[in-house]
């Protein structure tokens, strides 16, 4: 598999809530209890069944995606807990990241042109995001001050399908409008993502070889790459306040949730999350993200809070129709006192629901 597809996997199970550094697992889950500080709320949904918190902002906004009435698939922002269908005139539409003014960014499919398109949205209008010719957008994230970060791939024709088969290339969008920058690879890379940015400019993501590399860049573009645990590769998906970065890397039994420190220094946050987790978010002092854990609900993954090294699950949610066993963390922000934090919980038969946890 090339590059460009296994960052585009990378990007699609990041939505599910667990990116993973393909290594065999083998290890038992650990022992986590409940985080019993943390209540979770089942948000509503648009007239179907199934429904999945992709991203928040910093001011409590949520998107993600939720089954409709007819049994398709719509992306969907929660403000206030309320649920607004989003008119993106595309096919398979997907968000990935909201910011604190409503700008929702996202991918989806152009059937006309046979293409794929980045896009925004904003108090209900979609706008296209600007590439130069020949180019496709993969936006990942949004930030609060308008920056998108997130890959190029080549327009170019398939037998599977356009662009499938191209190498993508970490970029940033220094404005909603303006035209992206390609973000300098380390040497010997092939390809690589942008996933987040943080507060001072620095972006993270990850570059490939052989592997997959966690790497920040700094604001003016330079990269570094980062330790990982074992030396099997790693991501940075996050990036919070104070400028640490969070993710995951390849440990020899299976991947678990890391963080870096300013000066680089790689730290094992899910050594108790059980063989493979990943965090996918994070506030000072917490992370977020999935794990496992044999002695909750069975060996299913787990929405996972960590406080420096402690781990904890963060129950699922449920009501009189729903009742969550499993579920994933994909984003975290503090407001006005609690950690709030959302993703999905899902029920025995896999049904997923879009949960907000508030943790005191």
């Amino acid at each position: 598999m090339k590059p460009g597809a296994v960052l585009t996997a990378l990007l699609l199970a990041a939505e599910g809530g667990m990116v993973m550094v393909p290594v065999a697992a083998t290890a038992a889950g650990a022992q986590l209890p409940a985080a019993t500080n943390c209540s979770a709320t089942l948000l509503p949904g648009i007239g179907g069944q199934g429904s999945n918190a992709v991203a928040s902002s910093s001011n409590g906004l949520v998107v993600g995606l939720a089954d409709t009435a007819s049994g398709g698939s719509a992306p969907v922002l929660w403000r206030d807990g309320q649920p607004t269908q989003l008119a993106i005139p595309l096919d398979a539409a997907v968000p990935t990241s909201v910011n604190k003014d409503g700008v929702v960014v996202g991918t989806g499919y152009d059937t006309a042109n046979e293409v794929l398109v980045g896009w925004w949205w904003q108090n209900g209008v979609y706008h296209t995001l600007p590439v130069n010719p020949g180019d496709i957008a993969l936006p990942s994230m949004v930030s609060d001050s308008g920056v998108v970060v997130g890959a190029l791939i080549n327009d170019e024709e398939h037998s599977d399908g356009p662009g499938a088969d191209d190498d993508e290339r970490p970029a940033v969008w220094s404005t909603l409008t303006t035209a992206p920058r390609a973000l300098t690879l380390p040497a010997g890379a092939q390809g690589g993502h942008a996933f987040a940015i943080g507060p001072d400019g620095t972006i993270g993501g990850v570059a490939l070889d052989s592997g997959g590399t966690p790497v920040l860049w700094s604001p003016a573009g330079t990269p570094t790459s980062l330790p990982t645990l074992s030396g099997r590769g790693g991501v940075v998906l996050a990036i919070d306040s104070t400028g640490q970065a969070i993710g995951q890397s390849a440990v020899n039994e299976g991947t678990h949730a890391a963080t870096w420190d300013k000066s680089g220094s790689v730290s094992d946050a899910g050594a108790a999350a059980g063989p493979s987790s990943s965090a996918a978010s994070g506030v000072p002092g917490i992370a977020v993200g999935t794990g496992s854990s044999s002695s909750f609900h069975g060996d299913r993954p787990q929405a996972v809070m960590w406080i420096g090294k402690s781990a904890r699950i963060l129950p699922p949610g449920s009501d009189g129709q729903f009742t969550g066993v499993s579920g994933a963390a994909t984003s975290a922000s503090r407001q006005a006192g609690p950690t709030v934090i959302t993703g999905y919980s899902a029920a025995a038969n896999g049904l997923r629901r879009a949960t907000v946890w508030s943790c005191k």
